[in-house]
């Protein structure tokens, strides 16, 4: 299984942190009925008003998630083997940077890359993997991407990566599954040469 991998960009809400967000209930509020659309593509098809009412429900459940947020098991293991092999890694999410950093200061970790919706652009758009790619100095091919929801898979092919779904049953095409982000250094020592 040993491939010619050399970085890895990770999703960080519901991969490095526990599952937070309450979405059925969120997108109840939201009446958002189309579970294929995203809340961050819904939002510029609305009118000012109704996107105001939408993005104050967004902000409300960041806040929440961001207030409840616990280290998801292994990410501090995980973190510590990208450091100790010296591979280039870097996280890419669609939450807003400042709800990442509070919970970044909350469940003690740390990186030096970030990329966020804050740069304009957001998963399933490959644009953030590519951002995330070039910021750890790796090319898109060459990058394992690894994350818990169907925008990250989507944006990892988008992009050329190799896609790994942490999930404990996975009806999401993905290259590759983990059950637990406890496994991710076994898997990435196949990956990746170092």
């Amino acid at each position: 299984m040993k491939r010619a991998m050399e970085g890895v960009l990770l999703d960080f809400d519901g991969t490095l942190t526990k599952p937070a967000f309450d979405w059925p209930t969120m997108k109840e509020e939201m009446e958002l009925l189309d579970e294929e659309v995203s809340i961050l593509d819904y939002l510029p098809t609305l009118s000012p008003e109704r996107a105001r009412e939408i993005s104050d429900i967004l902000e409300k459940h960041e806040l929440k998630a961001a207030d409840i947020a616990e280290a998801n098991d292994g990410s501090h293991a995980l973190i510590a083997y990208l450091r100790t092999r010296k591979i280039p890694f870097g996280v890419v999410t669609n939450n807003a940077e400042r709800h990442v950093l509070k919970m970044v200061k909350k469940i003690n970790i740390s990186f030096e890359v970030l990329i966020t919706r804050d740069i304009g652009y957001w998963k399933p758009d490959p644009r953030p993997m590519l951002a995330g790619a070039e910021a750890i100095g790796v090319s898109p091919e060459k990058c394992v991407v690894i994350g818990d929801g169907k925008y990250d898979m989507m944006a990892a092919k988008a992009a050329g990566m190799l896609s790994v779904h942490l999930t404990e049953r996975s009806s999401i095409p993905s290259d590759l599954t983990l059950r637990s982000l406890r496994d991710a250094p076994a898997l990435l020592k196949q990956l990746i040469d170092k």
